[in-house]
């Protein structure tokens, strides 16, 4: 596929977007309906960045192809993307093109304190899929010979040199840098990694005179400019066109990067930019947060009393990471959530089989349950990680009051039912109080986040017509009782009114459509609170596809031990899930999709 540009105008009519994950290639159009900029069409085929076809183009467009017979309107001429939209709607005004896939970049921290500009650094590289191989620093025992040597060794792709306030450390800084030279200048010049500055600005220009002429540099604002601030944007920025660049060398994204307005961006920056603007807009106090489980990776994007975080676990993951991400959660966490028995070696055996076929779906009831048990304990173990960078939160089993929370990638976006991701997120993360579950079934947050520095009136736009997917509200009580956990009135708005008695321990869901709105009276259990009040409440809450959910399973949530137990809970809860608001009493543990699940389906085709 080539580039070719027919556009002479200067306005930004429609965008195409790309997201290129492990295992799929995601496509999504965005274009002005009535003066505003809406998700318009989206379709997906399977990454062909491997071998045996190993151009990323292929699958893109197939892609295309997909959406163009779906919308007819034509997006290739003669395998060229057409960029500049024509009088007959063929093409596209804007093309972005978006990455998770594919090996890590390996990447060398450099810096001062570990406390201080290496910890920034730490948080900065989050943003970028990178496997840390070193770091140095002033505490480093090491010689000289033996950092350079360690350089040498591990054959970075880039060297990320942090360190120093403005104005502040120069001779410690110069040294480290002196041995960042001379480890380059051993390198064979093909093989040489990019390096990134961003320290102590005062010394940018002596920083250029050392290295420009041996690497390609590239210089971003001092992410710790004073010991009390810590600026990232600049520098996450810089990682994502480092990032892009890197992706260039590879055959099978070359093409794609010259077809992009800004090349190939790290689909994890995306969270990140959505999550600040989102982070902006909710009380203080509150925070907004995004987990997406894919097939390589588990990423957590949070903004957390306004300031953004970021975090990626390039060891966990449902497909090419599956083995790696049993080690790390450990199995007995994974037979916990399953209502059949299931030994060491047979959890083990799953894992090997989906890492080896990452692309394939569950095909039997146990592999699904094993599916949907992964998934909890990678959000579990990613969220662990990422809350450790947060600042100013309590260290606590539980997290700060979050609204929304948002799902990403196939397992979450694609379920048997908009239920399930939400009891997904709910065991996983086990939020407190009134929450709302949002969910990306189109991939529209790697597109939006990109879109953002190019035209970001089209990210807003989108968002707040409803690129997301309402789940619908939780009420999450915290604490423990016995009995009955919540006594619950809904009032419609139509004033119909409808009472639910929630008993300890379960889940129930009353039918809100998306859209609208109810007042809620609830009664909690003794030993019960919700945002830290205790008896009647009055609350307004909003629907969602999955309607009201009423978790009366306490905080924190207890599993069964006994798997005789879990074989009467565990299906109690996805029946109450996939009910569409009505009372279950089936323990059925077939998982299969409902009335529910049908109009999601639709709802996503459409």
């Amino acid at each position: 596929m080539a580039f070719e540009d027919q556009s002479q105008r200067q306005a930004v009519h429609s965008i195409l977007a790309a997201d290129f994950g492990s295992v799929n290639t995601r496509v999504v159009l965005l274009d002005l309906v009535d003066g505003q900029y809406r998700l318009v069409s989206r379709a997906q085929n399977l990454t062909t960045a491997a071998p045996p076809i190993g151009d990323v183009t292929v699958g893109l467009l197939r892609a295309l192809t997909q959406m163009s017979s779906l919308i007819g309107r034509n997006f290739i001429s003669r395998d060229h993307l057409i960029i500049g939209e024509q009088s007959d709607r063929s093409g596209t005004d804007l093309f972005i093109a978006t990455a998770s896939g594919g090996r890590p970049m390996r990447a060398v921290l450099v810096g001062l304190m570990p406390d201080v500009s290496l910890a920034s650094g730490r948080r900065a590289l989050g943003s970028i899929y990178v496997d840390l191989t070193d770091v140095l620093s002033l505490g480093d025992i090491r010689t000289q010979e033996e950092q350079v040597n360690a350089i040498l060794r591990t054959r970075p792709d880039l060297i990320f040199v942090v360190g120093g306030t403005d104005n502040g450390a120069e001779d410690s800084m110069l040294a480290l840098l002196n041995t960042v030279k001379l480890a380059v200048t051993l390198l064979p010049v093909g093989g040489r990694p990019v390096v990134l500055y961003a320290g102590n600005e005062a010394l940018q220009g002596q920083v250029k005179a050392m290295l420009d002429s041996e690497v390609r540099l590239f210089i971003a604002g001092n992410v710790r400019p004073s010991l009390e601030e810590e600026k990232l944007g600049s520098a996450q920025l810089e990682l994502a066109l480092v990032y892009g660049s890197y992706k260039s060398v590879n055959p099978a994204f070359k093409e794609v990067q010259g077809l992009s307005h800004l090349g190939v961006l790290p689909t994890a920056n995306s969270y990140s930019v959505v999550m600040r603007y989102l982070g902006e807009l909710v009380e203080s106090g509150m925070g907004v947060m995004c987990v997406d489980v894919g097939s390589s990776t588990v990423t957590v994007a949070a903004a957390i009393r306004k300031k953004p975080y970021i975090s990626i676990r390039p060891d966990l993951g449902l497909g090419h990471s599956a083995v790696s991400s049993i080690e790390q959660v450990g199995v007995e966490n994974i037979i916990r959530w399953l209502t059949f028995v299931a030994k060491p070696g047979d959890v083990m055996d799953y894992a090997w089989n989906k890492s080896l076929h990452p692309g394939t779906v569950p095909q039997t009831v146990e592999d699904l349950e094993m599916e949907y048990a992964l998934t909890r304990e990678l959000i579990r173990a990613a969220v662990k990680t990422s809350r450790q960078a947060w600042q100013g939160v309590p260290n606590s089993d539980l997290l700060p009051p979050l609204r929304p929370i948002i799902g990403a990638g196939a397992v979450l976006a694609q379920s048997l039912d908009p239920g399930i991701s939400a009891m997904l997120l709910l065991d996983a993360l086990q939020p407190t109080g009134v929450t709302e579950l949002k969910l990306d079934p189109y991939g529209i947050i790697p597109a939006l986040g990109s879109i953002a520095y190019l035209q970001p009136l089209a990210m807003v736009q989108v968002l707040e017509s409803g690129g997301l997917l309402d789940l619908g509200t939780a009420i999450c009580p915290e604490g423990r009782t016995t009995g009955m956990a919540m006594e619950v009135t809904v009032k419609y708005a139509s004033g119909r009114t409808v009472k639910r008695s929630v008993p300890v321990g379960a889940l129930q869901t009353i039918d809100l459509p998306s859209g609208q709105k109810a007042t809620l009276t609830l009664t909690l259990g003794r030993g019960l609170t919700l945002n830290g009040r205790r008896g009647t409440l009055t609350l307004n809450v909003e629907g969602g596809a999955s309607g009201i959910i009423l978790d009366g399973r306490g905080r924190p949530m207890t599993i069964p031990m006994d798997i005789a137990r879990r074989k009467e809970v565990i299906p109690r809860w996805y029946a109450a899930v996939r009910s569409g608001g009505r009372v279950s009493d089936s323990t059925d543990s077939t998982i299969m999709p409902s009335r529910t699940s049908k109009e999601f389906s639709a709802k996503e085709k459409a």
